[in-house]
C-alpha cells in the first residue's frame, strides 16, 4: 500500500509549542483540533523515511477488569518491528475513512481498524482518550509516526484477533507486561510506563 494516501501532519505545525517525548496527556483538546484541521493526505512512500511529516495512527488498548489484550506479529508489514508484542490495535487513516458519516476521520480511522484486525464479540463500555504518543528515539520509525492513543474497556474478555499476520498472546496483567517489557512495542512500553503502571492497582487476594 506504499502507493496509498495517508493522513499526516506536518511537524512544524504539530511541535509549533515545542515537541514532547513519550505521552503526550495535556492541553489535548488544542491538538486533536490541530491534527483535524492542519492535516493532509499525502503518498505513503513518501513519508516513510521524511520527519517533516508526521503519520498519524489511531490505536486502542482494550482492557477488561485489571487484564489487557495482547497480541504479536507473526509478519509484520512494517520489518522494523517485526516479532515484537502491540498491545493497541490500529493503524493508518486512509483517504476512504473521511466518507463515514457522523464521525470525525480519526474516529472512523479508528473504528475501522477494530473492525478489520479483532472479533470484538462484547460490548464497550468505556472509550478514553490517552494522548498522543511521539518518540525520537534510535528506531526511525517512530520518528515519522504518532499514535493516537485510546483505551477502550470492554464488557467481558471476547475477543480475538481476525487479520492475518496477527495472532492472540491474550488477556495478560500490568506485571506480565513489566516482567516481558523488552518484548513489547516501542508504544507499547510507553503506554505501560506512563498510563498503566500509573493507574494499575494490585487485586486484593482471592
Amino acid at each position: 500500500k506504499l502507493d496509498s494516501k495517508i493522513l499526516c501532519i506536518p511537524a512544524k505545525i504539530l511541535f509549533q509549542k515545542g515537541k514532547w517525548d513519550g505521552l503526550k496527556r495535556d492541553d489535548l483538546d488544542h491538538y486533536y483540533q490541530l491534527l483535524l484541521s492542519h492535516s493532509e493526505f499525502r503518498i505513503r512512500e513518501e513519508l516513510e523515511h521524511d520527519p517533516q511529516f508526521k503519520q498519524i495512527i489511531p490505536q486502542v488498548v482494550f482492557k477488561h477488569q485489571d487484564s489487557y489484550f495482547l497480541h504479536r506479529q507473526v509478519a509484520a508489514n512494517e520489518t522494523r518491528l517485526n516479532s515484537l508484542c502491540p498491545l493497541p490495535i490500529g493503524g493508518h487513516v486512509e483517504e476512504f475513512d473521511q466518507k463515514i458519516v457522523g464521525q470525525d476521520i480519526i474516529q472512523a480511522a479508528l473504528d475501522r481498524e477494530v473492525d478489520e484486525e479483532v472479533f470484538l464479540e462484547t460490548e464497550v463500555t468505556k472509550r478514553t482518550f490517552l494522548g498522543i504518543i511521539y518518540l525520537e528515539d534510535e528506531n526511525p520509525v517512530n520518528h515519522v509516526h504518532v499514535g493516537i492513543a485510546y483505551i477502550f474497556e470492554v464488557k467481558n474478555p471476547n475477543i480475538r484477533i481476525k487479520e492475518e499476520g496477527l495472532e492472540d498472546v491474550g488477556w495478560v496483567s500490568a506485571n506480565y507486561l513489566n516482567e516481558n517489557i523488552d518484548s513489547l512495542t516501542y508504544w507499547s512500553k510507553v503506554i505501560l510506563k506512563e498510563h498503566i503502571n500509573n493507574s494499575f492497582t494490585v487485586a486484593p487476594n482471592q
